[in-house]
């Protein structure tokens, strides 16, 4: 089947979908994107990915015109039709649009807006039941890690390290603490149950999957405690674990080749995995 994209509006095959060399979000990255999984042929979360499409479009002052906001909606339910996707991913992409190769801009430009979709495995996905081992790297990000921009080189770079070490993520490690994994936020497990995670700051992008589990967990009457913490705690815990439209709630049983908790997947961990998955219709 061949894949149908959304540019500018228009539905397309993804074969036929041409953007200018001279797109700012070639050159610059000067763009920002978002992704909602889709499980069932439904949207999972879509109102938290629409909230932050606007936020990062606010925050890098990409203007959009009002037909952007009135059509999305049913853009991104019509792309998912097109393509019968029934598991993985919707992408929505737009960057200020083709202009001179200069850093600054005009505000009038008219904005490169793509929608296109990841056919993907995201309910029975195997790191869920079997957890994954994370490296630490060093946090060399630039400083507004709360805008999801489509400046990943970094990110990039991060989760080649961790697969050159035979580890599925990497963790960020700045100032000695844990920020967040290269693509997903983490989390660990205190002995005593409390669940730690970075707090929402310019120093890491607010997942929505991240939001829509700390709500599961506070409707459960789970000890939270949204704070930074250190390898060492990490390590010292009973158990850690990631989040992300891609892994859902998924366990982490190494870090830096060293277990964490006895290796295995956590009772909490597992728990909260198929809560997530339950309070998604899943």
């Amino acid at each position: 089947m061949k894949e149908i994209v959304c540019l500018n509006g228009q539905f397309m095959p993804a074969a036929e979908a041409k953007v200018s060399i001279f797109d700012r979000g070639l050159i610059f990255a000067d763009g920002i994107y978002d992704c909602c999984p889709v499980a069932a042929g439904r949207l999972i979360n879509w109102p938290l990915n629409r909230a932050r499409i606007k936020r990062s479009l606010q925050e890098i002052r990409l203007r959009v015109p009002d037909r952007f906001w009135t059509g999305l909606d049913e853009q991104v339910a019509e792309v998912v039709k097109l393509n019968d996707l029934r598991e993985g991913y919707v992408y929505v992409q737009v960057t200020r649009g083709v202009g001179e190769r200069v850093f600054t801009y005009d505000d009038n430009m008219t904005p490169t807006i793509v929608l296109s979709i990841t056919r993907a495995n995201i309910i029975k996905r195997g790191e869920a039941y079997r957890g994954i081992a994370v490296c630490s790297v060093e946090d060399l990000r630039w400083g507004r890690r709360d805008i999801k921009t489509t400046q990943l080189l970094y990110p990039v770079m991060a989760k080649m390290e961790a697969k050159s070490k035979g580890c599925q993520e990497a963790w960020l490690v700045s100032r000695g603490m844990v920020t967040e994994g290269a693509s997903t936020n983490a989390y660990i497990v205190q002995r005593d149950g409390a669940i730690v995670t970075q707090p929402i700051s310019r120093e890491i992008l607010g997942g929505c999957t991240r939001d829509a589990l700390l709500s599961l967990c506070k409707s459960r009457g789970l000890k939270l405690d949204e704070r930074a913490f250190s390898l060492e705690e990490a390590l010292a815990a009973r158990e850690a674990f990631i989040t992300s439209a891609l892994h859902f709630v998924t366990p982490v049983t190494s870090i830096d080749g060293q277990k964490v908790g006895d290796g295995q997947i956590g009772a909490l961990t597992a728990e909260l995995h198929e809560a997530f998955l339950e309070s998604i219709g899943c």
